[in-house]
């Protein structure tokens, strides 16, 4: 019984500790969409996914909160990835549409973490997927904005209805709705090539070119523009074209979500 009573002490004490611990490393409210504390991103990138997440808060009222931190005392990332959201009050009371992207990019970790309304459109397995193909590949070479710019837009594909979390996942990762894009952008160039190689062929002109030469062509141009975040067209001054950052709305947090690493 005595060794029973010091075990729970014991376990309550940790419990403290942890909490303690946590809260040591969490500012008492966010200043933005994106609270970059490892300095991941310079400051047009910052910008760009501030704009970005504010439209879509502005459109949808949920919250997602990008958090990177180098000093977090050993706290496993999930634990500190449900407290920043707990502790801001990520998402909104009566929806609970809150998320929390923490990464620990001295450890090379990272964590999505969704509040309760979140949960049925992306639950963990789905998040660990977005970790592990949207995310990871890019991390890996160093390209943090690609891989963060990638995940929020699926992301927003599975919170707007573009697609399930099933139709993801049956792709591999891959965005379905690119795939219909894309197979879309191919019927469409397969036409048109066609069809100005007829007038060309009037003309006397453009017999050399194979078909699958200049499809191949026009795809690789199409891939380069794929990732246009680049151009940073919502980014540039400012946040702008919604109400501005006002901090978290009451939502909470119940462990939700997946961690990985790259």
């Amino acid at each position: 019984m005595k060794s029973r009573f010091i075990l729970i002490l014991f376990s309550a004490l940790l419990s403290f500790q942890l909490i303690a611990q946590k809260n040591q490393y969490i500012p008492d409210k966010p200043h933005a969409w994106v609270n970059d504390y490892a300095d991941m991103f310079n400051s047009q990138e910052e910008n760009y996914l501030n704009n970005k997440l504010g439209y879509f808060e502005d459109s949808t009222s949920t919250q997602i909160f990008i958090v990177s931190l180098n000093d977090h005392g050993n706290t496993p990332i999930e634990l500190m990835g449900a407290e920043f959201g707990e502790k801001w009050k990520v998402g909104q009371k009566d929806s609970q549409n809150g998320m929390i992207i923490l990464i620990y990019p001295q450890d090379r970790e990272i964590t999505i973490q969704t509040g309760y309304g979140l949960e049925e459109f992306i639950p963990d397995a789905i998040a660990k997927r977005i970790i592990e193909n949207e995310i990871k590949p890019n991390f890996k070479n160093n390209d943090y904005i690609g891989g963060i710019n990638e995940a929020t837009d699926v992301i927003f594909n599975l919170l707007s209805g573009e697609f399930t979390a099933e139709e993801y996942n049956s792709h591999n990762g891959e965005n379905p709705a690119n795939s219909i894009l894309g197979l879309l952008f191919i019927a469409f160039m397969f036409f048109l090539f066609f069809g100005q190689s007829r007038r060309s062929r009037q003309h006397g002109i453009g017999r050399n070119v194979p078909f699958w030469i200049a499809l191949s062509m026009l795809s690789g141009s199409r891939n380069n523009h794929s990732g246009s975040w680049g151009n940073f067209n919502s980014g540039s001054g400012g946040f702008g074209g919604f109400g501005g950052f006002s901090g978290g709305g009451g939502g909470s947090f119940g462990g939700g979500g997946a961690s990985g690493g790259w």
